[in-house]
């Protein structure tokens, strides 16, 4: 399936130099994602069943430690083909699904085992999925299907970039976090996925039959796979009819063989010209010629109905602007709280502000893009030198940009706003051993991730918050780091 992505960096000392070397730990939501072969069901009240199929069943259940719902996937390993499992035996969509960090797509927790089963903790999405909600309104009417296209487009123009091709995009892989009028969705189930070696292309038949690219079945292909079956979800969306005619997948693909899809004037009347030249567009025969996903994203039909309401651009750019944090350590406990425990209703407002000012909607903000936005109250040359310092200090995994978990921590009302029940969650998770405080060693344990870091790196951490320098972070210095809410009656009860 190819390597996987990696966002560690070495950290290194030069010339004797003694800098803050915590200031240059990276910190993303994949470093808090756990890989074991060590089964912990246990930490998991099953709910009810979700959904079944021949290999694999989605049970809906309370994460005990977080308190918060999570869907999980168990998958029989005997129902399993060899390009799913990596050479250590473990699930190879995990090379994937840990790095991912994008508001269209499905966060994925932790992945454990037993001897029958692999366990995959994912985020619930109580609305069920878009194939259900396509049967249930037949079709859509343009602006609602240009909101969902724009949702579908933006995660995979940001797995595109980074050479994760999805595979299998369908309806049912589509799942919804509420339904409204404008649907809120995520790109789900990865276990198709690949990332693909600029070196070579793909080859082998994966996904389903109504969404399957001519190239998948005839001969190598890329990432343009992804987007054919895009272009099928739309047509869908747009008519309410399917693309081919049968009752099982067999004649389905036969069909497909044959003679692929093409969109004539009789499928699409009734559409507008600039809906019926995306799809064309979506569907060319030829990948070479067919549009990419960082086009389609660009095209009229989805600007002009884009979702546009939200928070004002100004209020945003303050908050960038004003964000300063000096403790390494209160910014990892903030992308712990937004990438575990974090709900969605939690992040509804932060999401529609980060998409407000991701406005090429590629699931990152950019420097371009803040030099815009601060171009309208500054001059040029002012606007870049505060736009290369916010990227500096939200920069967390040092790609040049700033991503979706790294725009949530500096959203000052968003912190303001963190209980301190999440607070206590979030204290036991680094108190690894449960004796009721944090050591240097245990903060290395969560945030190490693989990095080659010195010693240092850690008392650093343990310092910005032991004010009385015992060598260990009890609650309440924890709390007081935090600096999220003013002492209550109930915390002080439990000194």
């Amino acid at each position: 399936m190819g390597c996987s992505i990696s966002r560690t960096r070495r950290i290194v000392q030069r010339n004797g130099h003694k800098g803050n070397s915590s200031r240059s730990l990276s910190v993303t939501p994949g470093t808090f994602f756990r890989l074991s072969k060590s089964f912990n069901y246990p930490d998991y009240v099953e709910i009810k069943k979700l959904g079944s199929g021949a290999f694999a069943e989605v049970m809906l259940c309370l994460h005990r430690p977080t308190k918060t719902y999570r869907a999980v996937k168990i998958i029989h390993k005997s129902g399993l083909s060899h390009h799913q499992i990596d050479s250590t035996y473990m699930l190879k969509e995990t090379q994937i699904l840990k790095d991912l960090d994008h508001p269209n797509i499905l966060k994925c927790f932790e992945i454990f085992e037993d001897d029958k089963r692999y366990y995959v903790a994912m985020e619930y999405c109580p609305a069920g999925d878009l194939f259900t909600e396509i049967v249930k309104m037949k079709k859509f009417n343009e602006a609602q299907a240009a909101e969902i296209m724009f949702q579908i487009l933006s995660a995979l123009v940001y797995c595109h970039d980074r050479r994760i091709i999805h595979r299998d995009i369908k309806p049912e892989n589509v799942l919804l976090m509420e339904t409204s009028e404008n649907l809120s969705i995520k790109v789900a189930d990865f276990g198709s996925s690949c990332i693909l070696d600029p070196e070579f292309r793909l080859s082998g038949c994966y996904g389903s039959a109504y969404y399957l690219a001519p190239e998948v079945l005839k001969t190598t292909y890329d990432e343009k796979c992804d987007i054919w079956s895009l272009g099928i979800i739309m047509y869908i969306l747009l008519t309410g009819k399917p693309p081919y005619q049968g009752n099982d997948s067999n004649a389905i693909i036969k069909q497909a063989k044959a003679k692929p899809f093409k969109i004539t004037t009789s499928k699409v009347q009734g559409l507008s010209l600039a809906a019926i030249d995306l799809l064309k567009s979506l569907l060319v025969f030829d990948p070479e010629c067919r549009i990419s996903a960082k086009n389609a994203i660009q095209h009229p039909w989805i600007k002009l109905h884009r979702n546009n309401n939200g928070p004002g651009i100004d209020l945003i750019l303050n908050n960038l602007r004003e964000f300063n944090c000096h403790s390494k350590l209160k910014e990892a406990v903030h992308i712990f709280l937004a990438a575990q425990i974090a709900t969605y209703d939690d992040l509804k407002y932060f999401k529609a502000s980060f998409q407000k000012l991701d406005k090429d909607g590629d699931g990152k903000i950019t420097k371009d893009e803040l030099i815009e936005g601060y171009c309208k109250t500054m001059n040029a040359t002012e606007a870049e030198k505060l736009a290369i310092k916010i990227i500096d200090k939200l920069d967390q995994d040092k790609d040049g940009n700033i991503d979706y978990t790294e725009f949530l921590i500096s959203c000052t009302e968003r912190q303001r706003n963190v209980s301190l029940e999440e607070l206590e969650i979030a204290f036991k998770m680094f108190d690894i051993d449960g004796n009721g405080t944090i050591t240097a060693d245990e903060i290395r344990d969560i945030l190490e991730n693989g990095q080659i870091t010195e010693e240092e790196t850690w008392k650093e951490l343990l310092k910005e918050a032991d004010t009385n320098g015992d060598g260990c972070i009890d609650l309440r210095e924890f709390i007081n780091l935090m600096n999220a809410f003013k002492t209550t009656d109930r915390f002080s009860e439990s000194f």
